[in-house]
């Protein structure tokens, strides 16, 4: 595939670009040379909730959407059910989609009522987009659209720039794949400060293999006070899990396995 001067100097300052919402404000600005009316991004399509910059606002406001239209689809929970989305799970190319809720199917589906309203929603900001699923090693998948109106017009912009949103889609979610390591970072850091002795020892034997029941009798202290620290140090750490504490435990050099 040959790559383009501007997937090349886009690249080049997305690598300049410390923090989503720089990186999210070059992607809209890319978009719009390339011929395109706004772009979308989720890096994650497990998460229904927009991306937040760094002071807690939402990042595509950055990207030109309105805050009208971001809180339709946030208080109208359009996320659950997005047809996009889903298509996106079963997808490894690029797919051209129409915003017609009132269409009986969408690209050969059925469209639930839901899938309607989200598709609605769209229809009020564009007639349809291009969206290029990003599939990235331990099953995780995210997507970046590209807006417009005019089906015709969109099918001629993605004739003329199917490669360069392509590699930038890819590009810019490894690039915010990234930043969101870096942010866990720093954030399991930070809490990795206030973790006491006894949080600590509980995660040692939990990376042990030891269960609350074993903790509890090694240290003298119920299996319910085990699972109190063991839950503390889960939210400081900011992991998901007992074997993510763990990790992230051992990443820091707090605990040993050995």
């Amino acid at each position: 595939m040959i790559i383009s001067n501007a997937e090349t100097r886009f690249r080049e300052r997305l690598a300049g670009t410390g923090s989503l919402t720089a990186a999210s404000s070059l992607l809209a600005e890319c978009s719009e040379a390339l011929g395109w009316e706004r772009a979308a991004f989720n890096a994650d399509m497990e998460q229904t909730h927009l991306p937040l910059a760094e002071n807690g606002a939402f990042v595509a406001l950055n990207m030109g959407w309105s805050p009208q239209a971001l809180k339709h689809w946030v208080d109208d929970r359009l996320a659950r059910s997005c047809p996009v989305t889903v298509r996106c799970g079963r997808s490894m190319d690029a797919f051209l989609w129409e915003a017609d809720p009132d269409s009986e199917s969408w690209r050969g589906e059925a469209l639930s009522d839901i899938q309607r309203q989200t598709l609605s929603a769209y229809r009020d900001w564009a007639d349809g987009a291009v969206t290029v699923p990003v599939h990235r090693p331990g099953g995780k998948t995210g997507y970046v659209s590209w807006f417009g109106h005019d089906p015709d017009a969109l099918k001629r912009r993605h004739q003329d720039t199917w490669r360069e949103t392509w590699l930038i889609s890819h590009a810019f979610i490894a690039h915010a794949d990234a930043l969101e390591s870096a942010t866990r970072k720093r954030s399991a850091k930070a809490g990795a400060d206030t973790l006491t002795p006894r949080e600590l020892e509980c995660l040692a034997w939990a990376a042990r293999g030891k269960t609350d029941e074993d903790i509890g009798q090694i240290l003298g202290r119920s299996r319910e006070t085990v699972h109190f620290h063991l839950g503390k140090a889960l939210r400081k750490l900011g992991a998901s899990n007992r074997t993510h504490a763990v990790a992230i435990a051992c990443s820091l050099g707090l605990i040993r396995l050995f």
